[in-house]
């Protein structure tokens, strides 16, 4: 399956406008489409995904490793049994499909470039987005967008590579939500934390509070992409 393909079927199935779709909803809406039930990822799994996007392993990879991974826990299982809840029931074939995919070994789908070169890729394409944004908006958004643009360009990350343009677009998103959510009305700002907590759920016992915190963010990425914003992670 080719990377455009796997995307495509994604969407098609979603409710979700297609602007509004990061990668975290992207892998979501594909591995509850495959089992046919579930409203959302748990805490874990939420994680799980943000760990695979800090990463940089391409949305298509993961959903054929998701695949892949579900049809040989449905051939493990006894007829009847309903597929596995958990989409961290699927991350070793996620991993084979992406050591494949480094390797050349999948299809038409070319060899992963180097750490640095992606890495400057992903700040590059960061940049014009920010600029084009913030030139197409106004009033709380273009703020939120300049922001976000002078954060990129002040952030000085300690680590190389992919982890520094993961840092330097967390700071950027930071700065765009920080600016945000000064902009809405103190109603909406007081509404919207119970909603972010009703979406996350309960934190279960076995889930850490840092994981659960990014859950909520998570779901806070999701509000600002509805009100019309557009967060770096999940977009570049």
């Amino acid at each position: 399956m080719r990377q455009g393909g796997a995307i495509s079927s994604t969407i098609e199935m979603s409710d979700i406008p297609v602007e509004q779709l990061g990668y975290a909803s992207v892998v979501a809406e594909f591995f509850l489409g495959l089992r046919g039930s579930g409203l959302m990822l748990s805490p874990l799994d939420t994680e799980l995904v943000a760990e695979w996007e800090r990463r940089g392993i391409p949305i298509a990879v993961v959903c054929r490793g998701l695949r892949r991974g579900l049809e040989e826990r449905m051939l493990e299982r006894p007829p009847g049994t309903p597929p596995p809840r958990a989409l961290r029931a699927c991350r070793h074939a996620v991993e084979d499909e992406w050591r494949a995919y480094r390797h050349g070994l999948v299809g038409e789908s070319p060899e992963s470039p180097g750490e640095d070169q992606a890495a400057g890729a992903r700040i590059e394409a960061a940049r014009l987005r920010l600029a084009e944004a913030e030139e197409t908006s106004a009033g709380g958004r273009r703020d939120a967008y300049r922001a976000a643009r002078r954060a990129l360009l002040w952030a000085r990350p300690a680590t190389s590579g992919l982890a520094a343009a993961e840092a330097a677009l967390a700071a950027a998103d930071d700065a765009l939500l920080a600016v945000w959510l000064a902009s809405l009305a103190p109603s909406e700002r007081r509404g919207l934390g119970p909603r972010l907590r009703l979406l996350a759920g309960p934190r279960p016992r076995t889930t850490r509070p840092a994981a659960y915190r990014d859950t909520l963010r998570l779901h806070l990425f999701e509000a600002a992409r509805r009100a019309g914003l557009v967060p770096l992670r999940g977009s570049v």
